[in-house]
C-alpha cells in the first residue's frame, strides 16, 4: 500500500512538473513569438514613415538614428534635427519661408525625452518610468535660447521628389524619370554646440556606468567610450535592425544572451526596457562582461582582448575569429591560438586592416580613441 501511495505521489508530482515545463515553454515561446512579432511591425512602420517622409523631402529625407533624432512637423514641412554625433542642432523648411527656429528650440526645451519617445512615429507603446530630461538638455549644455541661436548660420538646398513608383513609371527610361522629378527649396539653420560636450552628455550616465562597472567587472571607461561610439549619449538612439538606447542593445543578440547568461531569463529584453539608461547600460555591461569571461576568456594578453572585445561588441566574436583563423573560419580556439602568439599592436592591426566589415574597423579606432580619452579624463 506505501509503494503504490509512492507511486501515485510520484506520478502526481511528474504530471504536475511536465505540465509546469510545458506551461513555461508555451509562455516562452508566445513572448519570442511576440518579439519577432514587435521586430516586423517596427521594421514595417520604420518603412511606412519614411515613405511617407520620402513624398515630401526626397533625396533629403532624415529619420532618427543611433546618432540622430529627427522631429518633424505635423504636416511634414520643417523638421528639427538634434545631431548628436556633429554636436549642432539642424532647423529646416521646405518652400520659401524660413523655419521658425525659436519655436523649434522652444518645443525642445518643453518636450522630455520620456515624451519623445512616446510620440515617436516608429516605435510603439514605449514606456519609460525613469525620470528624463528635456529634448534641449539632452544635446546642449543647458545653454540659453538667446546663446544658442547666436551660433546659428543659414543656407538653402534643394530637395528632389522622384513621382511614387508604379507599373507605368516603371517603363519609362532614366532621362524620362529624372524629368518627371520634381524639386523643392530647403530653408536650413544651424546652431553649432559648444565643443569638448561629450564629456558633459556623458555625466548623467556615469553613476550607472560605475555601479554595472563594479557588477560586471569591466571598465567604467570603456562603458562609455562604447556608448559615445554607439550613440553619441542620444537617449532616443534606435536603428532599423533594431537596435535601442545609448549602447544599442540588439533585443535578439545581445540583449538575449545577457538575459540567458546573466539574468536568468530566456527572454528577449523590450525595448521600454533598453530605453531606460541604467538598464541599457546593464546589457552593454554584462555583454562586454560574457565576451570578456565567456567568449574571448582564452586570449592571454589584457589589451590583444580588448581590442577583440571592442571588435567583438560591434560584429560578433565569429567576424573577430574569422581575422586570425588560418582557414579565415568563424571558429574560436584555432584563432586565439593565433591572436596569442602576436602582440598587442599585431592583433590591432590585423583587426583594423582585415576584419570583414569597414564599419567594425572603424569603429574599433574610435572606442580606442574615446576610451584613452576617458582614462585621462579619469586621471585629472
Amino acid at each position: 500500500m506505501k509503494k503504490f501511495s509512492k507511486l501515485v505521489l510520484f506520478c502526481l508530482c511528474f504530471s504536475s512538473f511536465s505540465a509546469g515545463a510545458s506551461s513555461y515553454e508555451e509562455w516562452k515561446a508566445s513572448r519570442q513569438a511576440g518579439y519577432k512579432d514587435f521586430k516586423e511591425q517596427y521594421q514595417a512602420r520604420y518603412m511606412a514613415f519614411k515613405n511617407k517622409v520620402t513624398g515630401k523631402w526626397g533625396d533629403k529625407t532624415e529619420l532618427s538614428g543611433q546618432h540622430q533624432y529627427v522631429v518633424y512637423s505635423d504636416d511634414l514641412e520643417q523638421r528639427t534635427v538634434l545631431d548628436y554625433e556633429n554636436n549642432e542642432i539642424i532647423v529646416e523648411s521646405l518652400g520659401d519661408e524660413s523655419p521658425n527656429v525659436e519655436k523649434a528650440l522652444l518645443a525642445l526645451q518643453n518636450t522630455s525625452v520620456n515624451q519623445a519617445l512616446a510620440n515617436d512615429p516608429v516605435l510603439s507603446q514605449v514606456k519609460i518610468t525613469q525620470a528624463s530630461s528635456s529634448l534641449l538638455d539632452s544635446i546642449s549644455d543647458n545653454s540659453s535660447l538667446d546663446s544658442l541661436t547666436k551660433n546659428e548660420t543659414k543656407e538653402t538646398d534643394v530637395a528632389i521628389i522622384s513621382p511614387i513608383s508604379n507599373p507605368i513609371e516603371k517603363s519609362k527610361t532614366k532621362s524620362e524619370f529624372q524629368e518627371s522629378a520634381t524639386s523643392k527649396r530647403i530653408n536650413r539653420v544651424r546652431i553649432g554646440l559648444p565643443e569638448n560636450v561629450f564629456f558633459k552628455r556623458a555625466s548623467p550616465y556615469i553613476p550607472s556606468a560605475v555601479t554595472m562597472s563594479e557588477k560586471y567587472d569591466v571598465d567604467k571607461n570603456l562603458i562609455l567610450a562604447i556608448a559615445q561610439t554607439e550613440s553619441s549619449f542620444n537617449p532616443l538612439a534606435q536603428s532599423p535592425i533594431p537596435a535601442f538606447g545609448l549602447m544599442q542593445i540588439v533585443p535578439s543578440s545581445a540583449g538575449l544572451d545577457v538575459n540567458q547568461a546573466l539574468n536568468n531569463k530566456d527572454l528577449s529584453p523590450e525595448a521600454s526596457l533598453l530605453f531606460q539608461p541604467k538598464d541599457n547600460i546593464g546589457f552593454g555591461a554584462g555583454y562586454l562582461h560574457l565576451l570578456d569571461t565567456r567568449y574571448l576568456k582564452d586570449i592571454k594578453d589584457e589589451k590583444s582582448r580588448l581590442y577583440c572585445i571592442i571588435a567583438a561588441y560591434n560584429t560578433g566574436a565569429g567576424n573577430v575569429a574569422s581575422v586570425f583563423h588560418p582557414q579565415r573560419r568563424k571558429v574560436m580556439n584555432p584563432a586565439i591560438d593565433v591572436i596569442n602568439t602576436l602582440s598587442s599592436d599585431e592583433v590591432y592591426q590585423r583587426l583594423v586592416i582585415d576584419l570583414p566589415y569597414n564599419e567594425t574597423r572603424v569603429y574599433l579606432k574610435k572606442v580606442t580613441k574615446a576610451l584613452a580619452q576617458y582614462q585621462v579624463a579619469d586621471q585629472s
